[in-house]
């Protein structure tokens, strides 16, 4: 069985998405909230400066922009709509090939971010992926989304254990798998040396070195032909 799993910030995106959407919905529900943003400027420095890790910090962000419970009907309304505008507007011409040669081959398309799944899953969706992995947030008993998230932020060692999580679900079994997995950072290099194929995106110089170290292969994904650096 063939699988090809995607992250998806400046992966399969341009940009990363996590603080664009917390504008766009504090843009569209309460623009007030804008004027919040020096102290989640200040909140990821603090993140940089290992004062506390990506877990606390998103939940900070959702809270400051969205709220601490989200109306299901804004929500709804709002992601669906930056879903379609990432889906038709912000991927990357060679993450568009790869998809394109990936599903021609008749590989399970899986999309594993640390990217909320409130939005994750309708980009997912668009693109055609027939899984989507991502960070969850805990529902209140009526079905509201709150600013909390349940169990782990869906990052590096957590991202890989997710990915375990599912092919079980699914039950695929390891041996039975071929994985090629695709990401820009590498916070994901448990998941790329899992990996059988693992592809560095637009690496860095550090990433591109780890790389190299690791024999992971090398993409740029900022062109549609999706263009080897491996040497």
């Amino acid at each position: 069985m063939n699988i090809a799993i995607y992250d998806l910030d400046k992966t399969l995106t341009r940009r990363p998405t996590f603080t664009r959407f917390l504008l766009y919905y504090a843009r569209r529900t309460a623009p007030f909230r804008l004027a919040l943003l020096p102290i989640w400027i200040m909140a990821m420095v603090g993140y940089k400066i290992r004062l506390y890790g990506r877990k606390p910090l998103k939940q900070f962000g959702v809270g400051i922009f969205m709220g601490r419970e989200i109306s299901p009907a804004n929500l709804s309304k709002i992601t669906a709509s930056f879903a379609d505008n990432e889906f038709n507007h912000g991927l990357q011409p060679g993450a568009i090939a790869r998809l394109h040669a990936d599903r021609a081959r008749g590989a399970l398309l899986v999309l594993a971010t640390a990217a909320p799944e409130f939005y994750a899953q309708l980009i997912g969706n668009l693109a055609d992926f027939h899984a989507v992995i991502a960070t969850r947030h805990i529902l209140t008993p009526d079905g509201a989304l709150t600013h909390k998230i349940e169990g782990e932020n869906c990052y590096a060692g957590e991202k890989l254990r997710r990915i375990e999580e599912w092919l079980s679900q699914q039950s695929i079994g390891r041996k039975d798998a071929h994985i090629i997995f695709y990401s820009d950072d590498i916070s994901d290099s448990p998941t790329l040396n899992f990996a059988d194929e693992g592809y560095a995106v637009n690496p860095s110089k550090k990433f591109a070195e780890a790389a190299a170290k690791a024999n992971w292969g090398r993409l740029d994904f900022r062109h549609a032909e999706g263009i080897s650096n491996t040497p």
